[in-house]
């Protein structure tokens, strides 16, 4: 008989591996220091992850579902010029609080499959919540999954301006330019002046 899996358990095995890649890096980092970090035996551990690899993947698929499901809230609020500065916000707040992440990202991609899954879940939910926001009269039109490429284009420049930020490039002007680029990209000139 297969052995249930403990949501708590696999959940503490995901923040230590966080915690022991992030401290040793990828290649460095060994599946028994992640167990002792868990508080579970190496066989344990590999009963929810079968590799190293696996573990990195499972973390990434993890962050991507709650920033998937963080993401479908704001995108429904996305009614308003105003509101823009709120999306452009969420990005800013994403990329401050997990830039740790994104640096273990950056040591390992994860396989095709598991970055094609939430890239394309992303792009889904602003594909429609464009067909919905251009229903709203003084919106510009445009195909929605062309709009939602060029938006998550434009949010992950500000989400990677936070978690690995660049001398070279103001973060705040980035931000605003941004809020800017995406009202007018979005809104016709007369809801723009309705909100000034």
């Amino acid at each position: 008989m297969a052995r249930k899996i403990d949501p708590a358990k696999r959940s503490a095995i995901l923040k230590a591996a966080r915690v022991i890649l992030l401290r040793d890096g990828y290649a460095a980092a060994k599946m028994s220091d992640i167990a002792v970090e868990a508080g579970v035996a190496p066989g344990t551990l590999y009963l929810y992850f079968d590799s190293k690899e696996a573990l990195a993947n499972a973390i990434g698929e993890d962050f991507f579902t709650r920033l998937s499901s963080a993401f479908a809230e704001v995108l429904i609020n996305l009614d308003s010029p105003d509101n823009v500065k709120v999306l452009v916000d969420w990005a800013v707040r994403i990329g401050t609080e997990e830039k740790d992440l994104f640096r273990l990202f950056k040591q390992q991609a994860p396989d095709e499959k598991t970055k094609e899954g939430p890239r394309l879940e992303f792009r889904n939910q602003m594909s429609r919540a464009m067909e919905r926001l251009m229903q709203i009269e003084g919106t510009r039109k445009y195909p929605p999954v062309d709009l939602a490429e060029v938006i998550m284009g434009v949010l992950h420049s500000v989400i990677m301006s936070c978690a690995m930020p660049c001398f070279s490039i103001n973060s705040e002007e980035l931000h605003a330019t941004a809020v800017k680029v995406l009202q007018h990209a979005l809104f016709e000139d007369t809801a723009l002046r309705k909100n000034i």
